[in-house]
């Protein structure tokens, strides 16, 4: 078995390989540090975003995810990735509560990140009053220009999607 510190070494020219859009490769390269060190919480976390994103299998990208979280219990990606996927598969209980969980017990937590999502959650459930007021939130926390001017047009569209009543609620709130 060679040393954790090549793994570690593959790792990154695996995360180099899903940013040069080698996804096939950079799994190969991710399988293979798994089979060697199956406790190598990033590995988890890179194979869970490929199983997500790039091959849309929802089941095994939250089996890496949770994974990753009990292996790189400090590790902020994989919180995050889960979030998305929970949402994006439309388990909001779940993600509430992970969250939740995630912003009281992370350290350096992305609030802002965290906030916006939650607001994502509420405009789907059609609570503009609540999507708009996470997404203020996430607008101040933020350092991003970009990621401000994303929350602004959030509460710009949450705003336009309001009715009169929920308008005058949120401007005497």
């Amino acid at each position: 078995m060679e040393s954790l510190s090549h793994y570690e070494n593959q790792f990154i020219k695996a995360d180099a390989l899903i940013s040069d859009g080698n996804i096939s490769d950079a799994k190969e390269m991710l399988e293979e540090i798994l089979s060697q060190y199956p406790d190598f919480g990033k590995a988890h976390n890179h194979l869970g975003w490929i199983y997500y994103n790039k091959l849309s299998n929802y089941d095994k990208g939250i089996y890496h995810y949770k994974l990753a979280m009990k292996f790189e219990p400090k590790y902020p990606a994989p919180y995050l990735n889960y979030t998305y996927l929970l949402i994006d598969i439309g388990r909001y209980g779940e993600a509430k509560d992970h969250v939740n969980f995630t912003m009281k017990n992370l350290e350096n937590v992305d609030h802002s990140s965290y906030n916006s999502e939650l607001g994502r959650m509420a405009e789907y459930e059609n609570e503009y009053i609540a999507a708009y007021n996470y997404y203020k939130l996430a607008k101040k926390n933020a350092l991003n220009p970009n990621f401000i001017d994303n929350m602004n047009a959030n509460m710009k569209r949450v705003k336009d999607k309001m009715s009169i009543f929920e308008k005058l609620k949120l401007k005497f709130n």
